[in-house]
């Protein structure tokens, strides 16, 4: 029998400085062990001074787009009784570590696989999914966000504690997604990309990507900001619209849905990237390649059941598959949670754990 657990759920209302030290005084016990503990598990301690520096470039570029979020980060750090430097950093673990592998020449064809992310048009409406893929340690630091702004949509949003968001659901749009291997520049590039400098952090961007009213407005996001990361986004809409976005910090490509679903997991699909193509995803994709066999599978029959039995599968014969459970960088790898989100419905079910051992439950915008 599965598990019925709940995540966190912290309430925020106000302006975005009011939810933020709501957020911090509510989370501060967890918020003040993660800024303690983060630098060590994302940074070797040579590089943990020039990391620091790495992260604080990325102010000025959240300032500029979206300059409540940094008030959130003060209302964060005021509330917890931390630095704002130090909520700031944590809030750019997914950079850190691609700073890092730059620094350290990391052949990017040898990044892990973590997270996956789906959107298809169901009987329901649009739904989008995501499963999110990391290190067992990282499980109790997981909050869920409910946020009702003085100003702006309403929002559900996971996080790790003190982090200002990473996918969830807004009032007229749903976004999963998962990390690529870093490239630089506009070309498809080689195995050991410099890196770029800074931009906007993944979570700064997921909560701006959640304000907006369409996949249409969000695809103007993506072509106007300059990012701090190579993150594909999958979106849907109420009106009906799902889209996959494949992004570097410059550049991005919007790719096909013919089929009237998504799936992706780390490898770039997008030929202007140098992608995998469908027939070589069985070997170079696995998770990509037994979700969108699962999908036509179900074809003509796609609802919210039939995505949540394909987020917990394991591939035939295995202990892992979409739902992970194996070493991820040489550590306990595992799903961290899963969500299905009927952004018409305003409607989250969410799996706190790896989905195949733990209930599918209810949130409500």
């Amino acid at each position: 029998m599965k598990k019925a657990k709940r995540f966190t759920v912290v309430e925020m209302a106000g302006t975005h400085y009011e939810m933020g030290r709501q957020y911090g005084l509510q989370c501060k016990e967890l918020i003040r062990r993660l800024v303690q503990d983060f630098e060590g598990l994302i940074l070797e301690a040579k590089n943990i001074q020039r990391g620091r520096e790495v992260a604080h470039e990325a102010v000025a570029h959240v300032r500029e787009c979206a300059p409540e979020l940094l008030e959130e980060v003060e209302g964060i750090a005021s509330g917890a009784g931390v630095d704002f430097e130090d909520v700031f950093r944590i809030n750019c673990s997914v950079e850190l570590f691609a700073w890092q592998g730059c620094l350290q020449g990391v052949d990017v064809s040898t990044v892990p696989r973590e997270c996956s992310s789906f959107a298809a048009r169901a009987k329901e409406g649009p739904l989008a999914a995501w499963n999110m893929d990391w290190w067992r340690l990282w499980l109790p630091y997981i909050v869920l966000l409910k946020g009702r702004p003085k100003q702006g949509p309403r929002f559900l949003a996971f996080a790790f504690a003190g982090c200002v968001g990473r996918p969830g659901m807004g009032e007229h749009l749903a976004l999963g997604a998962n990390y690529l291997p870093y490239r630089n520049g506009r070309e498809p590039g080689g195995k050991n990309p410099t890196w770029e400098g800074p931009g906007v952090p993944y979570n700064f961007f997921s909560r701006m990507l959640l304000k907006q009213p369409s996949t249409k407005e969000a695809l103007r996001l993506i072509a106007s900001v300059r990012r701090m990361a190579s993150v594909n986004y999958t979106l849907a809409d109420k009106h009906g619209s799902i889209c996959c976005v494949e992004t570097t910090p410059r550049d991005y490509d919007v790719l096909p849905a013919p089929e009237g679903f998504i799936v992706h997991a780390n490898s770039y699909h997008s030929p202007k990237f140098g992608g995998i193509p469908e027939d070589k995803q069985k070997e170079q994709d696995p998770r990509a390649y037994h979700a969108r066999q699962l999908f036509r599978e179900r074809r003509g029959h796609l609802d919210r059941h039939a995505i949540v039995a394909i987020q917990t599968s394991h591939f035939p014969g295995k202990p892992t598959g979409i739902c992970v459970h194996q070493p991820l960088q040489n550590r306990d790898g595992i799903t961290l949670l899963s969500f299905i989100a009927d952004v018409a419905a305003g409607t989250m079910w969410a799996a706190c754990g790896p989905p195949c051992e733990h209930e599918f439950l209810p949130y409500e915008l």
